[in-house]
């Protein structure tokens, strides 16, 4: 929000000031587990602590390329029933165990059913699904339906669960609370003797809270309670990008943000000069992108910043705005794909070469940085766990994080919960996006995650969106690899962020 000084005259509201977040960590890894095979006894693989292998699938058979017919017979047919299964069920692009894994329906979630098909490896009857898929249901059983797109959110809701994690009680001696977790609610209420303890460098989801006499308590998917009196409860950021359509931008100006804290205007390029507004941390506002040069210090100039008609100028360094890239070829007229600058640090949804949403991200910082290149997103997940790499000098686990979408190796696009410097670098390379942002961009993305999936790779006749990661207007490499092939990691190099 633009503000004026105090006892200035009142400027024009600009934005809005987000709510600082409670827990800061950062969080990226490799794709969970959920395409590796799990019996509906156990955990799902999302769900237990194994690192995942970004390796094409091995002794896949290759299908033969499905027909523009074969591909929307799914879609297109009404459905003869919903299954759901106790932990996920692996999608197949073949009804045997053989095939080309395409992604994971959702652990207890309905999804849809087509058809019953013949099929080796399975104890129950193949089931044709959306996307040319094949489900084994061996362990799963009827459900009512309908299929809900993933993660649910109910109405306001930002974020599929509570987040939360031991607090941190002396951050010299790096000393974490000790927190007990319980059977259920009644157990801790009873004060019954705690199933166990909390591990101190994971973040948890919890669905729902509960207050009783022994205070606040987090419950979370498995009835477990939680005290929540030495949990620290994520407040995520409010934050949200720019929608063009809505709110377009002259041609001769530049959507930016405030990323100082906050950022002031002045009279004129002169940090002796009189101030005039200031503008709140992440609020939007249009900036002359032609630097002015005073000294060793840049400004921009804000039109309007010092009211109708009166120019203000802001520090260069208080300021992030969107820079255009080169124009790319690969992208047709209406072809949605995403361009992200890391000079900046801004992400933009395009459409052709025309963008229609912008926003600011975190990338990689230090020596963790973000890959630059033309890519292409192989696998989306609606929700998904996120832990550092084997022998992290600072081991964490994050639960949790929704619209994660790979697109080279261990790089994604995700939801940050944990933090509200979007502006700034602080990741170990994936592009962390505020909440509303990542739901945004998850929703305009290919591949389209059916209802009831968690998960789903790129396949023919669905290829992913593209993905541009460049510096300032420079060209980038065409990094795209062919279809299905996922380029292996290199371990412990494009680990996860640490927390703090």
């Amino acid at each position: 929000m633009l503000r004026s000084p105090r006892g200035a005259p009142a400027s024009r509201v600009c934005g809005f000031r987000p709510l600082v977040v409670a827990a800061a960590l950062t969080g990226c890894s490799a794709p969970p587990g959920e395409l590796l095979e799990a019996p509906e006894s156990v955990p799902a693989a999302s769900d237990v602590s194994i690192p995942a292998s970004s390796t094409v699938e091995p002794a896949a058979t290759k299908e033969p390329a499905p027909t523009a017919a074969d591909r929307d017979t799914a879609a297109s047919a009404t459905p003869i029933g919903h299954r759901i299964t106790k932990s996920g069920a692996i999608v197949y692009a073949a009804p045997h165990r053989r095939a080309e894994r395409r992604g994971r329906t959702e652990a207890r979630r309905p999804f849809a059913i087509y058809s019953m098909e013949p099929g080796d490896g399975c104890e129950g009857d193949w089931a044709r699904v959306d996307k040319g898929g094949f489900v084994c249901l061996e362990y799963g059983s009827v459900s009512k339906g309908p299929a809900q797109i993933q993660p649910e959110l109910a109405d306001g809701q930002m974020l599929p669960f509570i987040y939360a994690r031991p607090k941190i009680l002396d951050r010299k001696t790096g000393a974490i609370a000790k927190v007990p977790r319980y059977q259920d609610r009644y157990a801790l209420v009873r004060g019954d003797p705690p199933l166990d303890f909390l591990e101190p460098d994971r973040q948890y989801t919890f669905v729902r809270t509960k207050t009783r006499r022994a205070g606040l308590m987090l419950i979370d998917a498995e009835e477990r309670a939680t005290p929540a009196r030495d949990m620290k409860i994520a407040a995520p950021s409010l934050f949200a990008g720019r929608d063009l359509a809505s709110e377009p931008v002259a041609d001769d100006l530049r959507p930016a943000w405030a990323v100082g804290r906050p950022a002031v205007l002045r009279e004129r390029p002169d940090p002796a000069a009189r101030q005039v507004g200031v503008v709140d941390y992440h609020a939007a506002l249009e900036i002359d992108p032609a630097p002015i040069l005073v000294g060793e210090e840049s400004w921009y100039a804000v039109p309007d910043g010092g009211g109708p008609g009166a120019k203000a100028y802001v520090v260069a360094a208080d300021m992030n705005y969107w820079i255009p890239g080169p124009a790319l070829a690969e992208a047709r007229a209406d072809e949605v794909w995403i361009d992200v600058e890391l000079g900046q640090q801004t992400l933009a949804v395009m459409r052709g070469q025309s963008p229609e949403f912008i926003t600011l991200i975190s990338s990689g910082a230090g020596g963790t940085g973000t890959p630059l290149g033309l890519f292409r997103i192989y696998e989306k997940l609606a929700i998904s766990p996120m832990r550092s790499g084997p022998n992290a000098e600072d081991p964490y686990y994050v639960d949790g994080v929704p619209w994660v979408q790979y697109f080279h190796r261990r790089y994604a696009l995700h939801a940050s919960y944990w933090h509200d410097d979007f502006g700034k670098r602080r990741s170990h390379g994936c592009i962390n996006l505020s909440p509303k942002d990542a739901a945004r961009v998850y929703t305009l993305t290919a591949p389209e995650v059916p209802p009831g999936w968690n998960s789903l790779r790129e396949h023919t006749g669905e290829p992913g969106t593209l993905v541009r990661v460049r510096r300032g207007a420079d060209a980038v490499a065409d990094r795209r690899l062919p279809l299905g092939v996922i380029e292996e990691g290199q371990e412990g190099q494009e680990e996860p962020e640490n927390q703090e």
